[in-house]
C-alpha cells in the first residue's frame, strides 16, 4: 500500500469508520470506535456518487448492525473485528487491519468469516459471496486513495 510512514494516517482511517465511508458504508455513531461499541451499517447503491435524494432521504441500503468484538492497537498494527447481530444481511465477523512489515512497508487486510443470513442473499448463492470480494475492493481502493491524497498533500507543503 506504500512505505511504513503512513501508517498513522491508516490507522486513524480504520479507527474513525473512514476505511467504511469511503467503501460507501454510512456507520452510526460514526465516532471513533471502541470494543463493545454498537454500530449501524448501512450501503450507498450508487458509490462511488454521494447517495440520492428522495423526498428529503438518502437512498441507503440498511445492510444491519455489529458490534466492535476486538480492537488492536499496536506500535506495527492496528484494526477492529466486528461481529453481525440478528437482522443484519450476513452472519459472521470482518476484520479490518493495517500493519507494517519487517521491509517497511504498509500492509492493509480484510478477512470475513461469514455466510448469508437473509433469504434472498442465501438464494443468490455465489453473488452473495462475490458481493463480499467486491466489498473488500472498495475497502483497500478508499483507503489507497485517501493515503494517495495524503502523500500528495504532504508534497505540496513540502515544497
Amino acid at each position: 500500500m506504500g512505505p511504513a510512514e503512513l501508517f498513522p494516517t491508516a490507522r486513524e482511517a480504520v479507527f474513525t469508520w473512514k476505511l467504511q465511508e469511503l467503501a460507501g458504508v454510512v456507520v452510526r455513531p460514526g465516532r471513533r470506535l471502541a470494543e463493545g461499541q454498537v454500530v449501524d451499517l448501512w450501503l450507498n447503491p450508487v458509490w462511488p456518487a454521494s447517495p440520492r435524494r428522495l423526498r428529503g432521504r438518502d437512498l441507503l441500503v440498511t445492510v444491519g448492525s455489529c458490534v466492535v468484538s476486538e480492537v488492536i492497537d499496536e506500535a506495527d498494527r492496528a484494526g477492529f473485528t466486528y461481529r453481525t447481530l440478528p437482522g443484519h444481511l450476513e452472519n459472521g465477523e470482518e476484520t479490518f487491519l493495517v500493519s507494517t512489515d519487517a521491509e517497511g512497508r504498509l500492509v492493509a487486510s480484510i478477512t470475513a468469516d461469514s455466510v448469508s443470513a437473509h433469504p434472498l442473499l442465501k438464494a443468490a448463492g455465489p453473488i452473495s459471496t462475490a458481493s463480499q470480494t467486491m466489498m473488500a475492493k472498495r475497502y483497500i481502493s478508499g483507503l489507497t486513495k485517501l493515503l494517495d491524497r495524503h502523500v500528495a498533500d504532504s508534497a505540496r507543503t513540502d515544497t
